[in-house]
């Protein structure tokens, strides 16, 4: 029970207290533009747009918008000639940007991707341009008694003293937040009221010569030759109290343009070279003294980084930027997370040693001084030092002892209550800490560790081995015991005379902060790893789960359930209960928010401190950097969420520049497109983050990161429709982004017409080249019949030339021989018998010889299959049925002659294997084929005999094939079991 209450008192902070107190002008970013990086200086006027857009009116006549990025020049159209810098510029709610033109005298409007000139009255003095609730257009005017002048519902109106206004200089317009117009003038501000056609004087100012603004509670207030105070009460109304002492802003000639932000600081513009005031929350009762109200006033110059001395006006962004007009360039102020701390700028060549105190306090030691930092106060010096603090910790009694080059000092309270001998080290006192006995331990690396007790010191452990024995960082654990890293593989827990150890790794490590979580654990930072000890286990996170928990040199635990750690370049917060999962489950990557340079850390982080960051008890962090301490308050970071509004700003078609494109028709076959598009934030606008897509070409999304243009080439013709979208800097999508639809026609060759026109020819083409084919396959197939008629013919004639004629003798020779013999004898019966079978050889031979010889003519496929199947022996005898479809055409010999085999040996098989009860033969002669179908409604050929196609040992399928390959044509066999078989020969009509 004791513990857990300990854990919570040590976790709950005093208070959180970072919005309390006030913010410097130190405690912003500061990010600036000039020419050499693509401001168009001199500038003089800026305003946000309607679209996000910032629009800056710079000098001869240019108009500008920026995306954060790029500065686009606008020019203005259908004017030649110098038309002189900008000095008026306003964007309308509608979108519109309204500008004035000093030397031409001539107003103009950018609307629909154009800047023109308007009708308007020449006049010489403007120098300022606001819009109304009612979208009425005001020109301020400089000379004495000039007055305004209005633009409404397309007509201009001159006011002057004849509508209430007098006869006087002014010096500043303002539309109030209740959509009164004011306007301040050298002897007093006079105010139109919504829906009024006449000023009414609200303030004699006495020669006061200010200018106006309004706070965020609707209080206007004035910035002249007193200074600057409120006129009126909350929301323009009543009195204002009385002033004690106004806050003390510059008085030039001219006073400054002033302006206050969403937080209710006070802005001045200082046209005369005075550069840059703020007032830090200005108290509509002024100070409570002229020091106090001075105190307030911060001024930012030249040497403090602002492009130039000279500024002329100020303008609060949507996401809460602050921009300086100045008359070199932009400047550009935002509130940092990470606060600077003006005092603390002096570090220790070893970093700034830091002790967060059980009071809640913080102390800091830097290089000249070490500071004391109550919960939600400033910093305050409680040692001049002369010798560089090193370390300091906390002694038993809530004294702090700061360790240096000198003898110990003890402070408590509000003064120094002792001094102790310094550590016999030769080395720098690494880190100190006390022991559950109330003994001081100190570690110095290089000379090893010590220990004071009974007001002395002694070497604790023997000397140093660099390779088992290096003492640096060290801390105390939830039980009081020391904990340090003992050498480069090892950390140690010291309840004297007992030491506990364990092993950091296989490999040396520079070990650089060690932290006592108040949940009982330890926690390590090192060169190599991030660790937890708990429980006697060792638990690690390595690099695959993040490079943030890589030289860790500071660990701090909230209230609110965050782990914080520091590296060289980067604050870190994870979710402790992610982190613990982290350490259990080597997989595991944990969110992680971090914070760098972009939200005011001002450089790296100390390397050789023993704890770059400690936790005060109001719930601050303090963070030990090269040009100092800063802090932050965990419970208060700045963020961005706002959504980027995202704009395509051009399009270039081949050159061609279409700004602001809306849906467009583009010229056919363009060769290059090129889209340009932002996402208008400006907290961070180098970490702006896009994707794009291109329906209709692009197959999905496409990444291309910060870069802020789309490339294509050679699009085809068709309709398309370009998609972007935009995170901030952190990380927030603007899922719905940007759209713009356009189409592109097609050429003559790239028109359906041309289509149509390519697939007749290629039709055309095709047969033409099919035509030919067929006559060379013709021609071959024909060839090669001739050919083997010619040699069927030279064989006829030979056998019938050679074999039969002398087998004919050799038979007359043998009946010669027979007849001398005597009727009866067995040799004559015998040879009477040979040569009756010797003529049914011959007779044989003849009809061989026929068939050789059947090139006389052409053939009759119908008489020739009819044939076939009189002589096929079906038993039973069954019906064959031969059909004749189509126009009948003559068919060649050679041909007819390899059909004939084909189908004799199809209905061959029939008789012999099907057991059908009928055949049907189709001829079909068709316009490019002759096509011969046997079908029998026999049982059917097995499968596995089908997918073989043939039976082992048996030629007839093959021979078939083969046949119908010779003569040009293709031979198909198909079957099931039990639905009979078709047999389909396929022949190629010749011309």
């Amino acid at each position: 029970m004791i513990r857990l209450l300990l854990l919570a008192v040590m976790l709950l902070p005093l208070a959180s207290v970072g919005a309390d107190i006030p913010r410097s002008l130190s405690q912003y970013t500061h990010q600036r533009w000039t020419d050499e990086n693509g401001i168009p200086g001199p500038t003089f006027n800026l305003v946000q747009g309607k679209d996000g857009y910032l629009w800056v009116g710079a000098g001869e006549g240019a108009l500008y918008r920026f995306d954060g990025v790029r500065f686009e020049k606008i020019e203005l159209e259908g004017v030649t000639g110098r038309q002189g810098s900008i000095e008026g510029l306003v964007a309308a709610a509608n979108g519109d940007v309204w500008t004035w033109f000093v030397l031409s005298q001539t107003f103009a409007v950018y609307r629909s991707g154009a800047l023109r000139a308007i009708e308007a009255p020449k006049v010489s003095d403007v120098t300022e341009l606001a819009e109304t609730r009612d979208g009425a257009i005001w020109a301020r005017r400089t000379g004495k008694g000039t007055g305004l002048l209005r633009y409404a519902k397309g007509e201009w109106r001159k006011f002057g003293p004849a509508d209430g206004l007098p006869d006087d200089y002014s010096r500043s317009m303002l539309v109030a937040a209740d959509g009164a117009l004011w306007v301040s003038y050298f002897h007093s501000v006079s105010r139109l009221a919504p829906g009024a056609d006449r000023f009414e004087k609200a303030f004699d100012t006495q020669g006061e010569n200010g200018r106006i603004s309004q706070d965020p509670s609707g209080r206007i207030w004035i910035s002249g030759k007193r200074g600057s105070y409120p006129l009126t009460g909350p929301g323009a109304q009543g009195a204002a109290p009385p002033v004690r002492f106004p806050y003390p802003t510059a008085n030039p000639p001219v006073p400054g343009r002033p302006m206050f932000d969403r937080d209710g600081h006070l802005w001045l513009a200082l046209p005369f070279g005075g550069g840059l005031q703020r007032v830090t929350a200005p108290d509509p009762a002024g100070g409570n003294s002229a020091e106090e109200a001075a105190s307030r006033v911060e001024t930012f110059g030249v040497r403090d980084g602002l492009t130039a001395a000279v500024t002329t006006q100020l303008l609060e962004d949507r996401e809460g930027n602050i921009w300086v007009v100045t008359e070199k360039g932009l400047d550009k102020f935002r509130a940092a997370t990470v606060r600077v701390e003006p005092m603390l700028t002096k570090p220790t060549p070893f970093g700034d040693a830091l002790m967060a105190s059980s009071d809640g306090s913080v102390y800091i030691g830097e290089s000249d001084a070490v500071y004391r930092v109550a919960p939600g106060g400033q910093p305050q010096v409680i040692l001049k030092s002369t010798s560089t603090p090193s370390a300091i910790c906390e002694g038993p009694d809530g004294a702090a002892w700061i360790m240096s080059s000198e003898p110990i000092v003890v402070w408590k309270g509000d003064r120094i209550v002792g001094r102790v001998p310094k550590a016999p080290a030769e080395a720098v006192i690494q880190d100190c800490a006390f022991d559950r006995h109330g003994d001081l331990w100190v570690t110095a690396k290089a000379s090893g560790m010590f220990r004071y007790r009974d007001k002395r010191w002694e070497p604790m452990f023997g000397p140093v081995d660099r390779e088992n024995y290096f003492p640096s960082g060290m801390t105390r654990d939830s039980r009081q015991r020391l904990v340090l890293q003992w050498g480069p593989k090892t950390l140690s827990w010291i309840d004297h005379p007992e030491r506990t150890s364990a092993k950091l790794g296989d490999a040396p490590e520079n070990l650089i902060t060690v932290y006592g979580s108040p949940r009982g654990h330890v926690l390590s930072g090192s060169s190599r790893a991030f660790r937890q000890f708990r429980d006697g286990r060792v638990e690690t996170i390595t690099e695959a789960q993040g490079l943030h928990y890589r030289g860790v040199k500071g660990i701090a635990e909230t209230s609110g359930g965050d782990t914080w750690t520091v590296n060289e370049n980067f604050i870190a917060r994870t979710r402790t209960a992610d982190l613990d999962r982290a350490f259990a489950e080597p997989a595991f990557q944990p969110a992680v928010v971090k914070l760098s340079y972009d939200d005011g850390l001002p450089g790296r982080i100390y390397a050789r401190a023993a704890r770059a960051m400690v936790r005060g008890g109001d719930g601050r962090l303090w963070i030990s950097t090269l040009l100092g301490t800063v802090w932050m308050d965990p419970e208060r970071i700045i963020r961005n969420a706002l959504m980027p509004p995202v704009v395509i700003t051009s399009l270039i078609v081949d050159g061609k520049l279409h700004r602001d494109p809306g849906s467009l028709t583009l010229p056919a076959a363009p060769s290059n497109v090129e889209i340009n598009y932002a996402g208008l934030s400006y907290a961070n606008p180098k970490r702006v983050e896009f994707r794009y897509r291109l329906e209709g070409y692009d197959k999905d999304w496409v990444d291309p990161g910060t870069r802020r243009q789309a490339f294509y080439t050679n699009l085809a013709p068709g309709t398309y429709r370009f998609r972007v979208k935009a995170a901030n800097n952190e990380g927030v999508w603007n899922e719905t982004g940007a759209a713009l639809d356009f189409e592109i026609p097609p050429t003559f060759v790239q028109s359906r017409t041309f289509l149509a026109l390519c697939i007749a020819l290629g039709v055309l083409l095709l047969w033409a080249i099919y035509r030919l084919r067929v006559a060379q396959v013709t021609a071959r197939i024909r060839s090669r019949l001739e050919a083997q008629t010619i040699e069927r013919e030279r064989i006829a004639r030979e056998l019938h030339d050679t074999l039969l004629q002398s087998t004919q003798g050799l038979i007359l020779h043998i009946q010669a021989a027979a007849t001398n013999m005597a009727p009866g004898e067995a040799p004559r019966k015998q040879l009477e018998a040979a040569l009756e079978h010797a003529n049914d050889v011959v007779a044989e031979g003849r009809n061989r010889v026929l068939d050789l010889r059947i090139a006389g003519g052409q053939g009759d496929v119908r008489t020739v299959l009819q044939e076939i199947a009189d002589a096929t022996p079906f038993d039973p005898r069954i019906p064959v049925h031969i059909k004749v479809e189509g126009k009948v055409r003559p068919v060649h010999p050679l041909v007819l002659a390899e059909v004939k085999q084909i189908a004799s040996e199809a209905l061959f098989n029939i008789a012999r294997h099907a057991r059908a009860k009928s055949v049907k033969v189709t001829l079909t002669f068709a316009l490019r084929e002759l096509r011969i179908r046997i079908h029998d409604d026999g049982i059917g050929i097995a499968e596995e005999l089908l997918a073989a196609g043939s039976k082992p040992g048996h030629f007839g399928l093959p021979g078939m094939r083969e046949r119908a390959q010779n003569i040009g044509g293709t031979l198909a066999v198909e079957s099931r079991p039990g639905a009979g078989t078709d047999v389909t020969l396929i022949l190629p009509a010749s011309d």
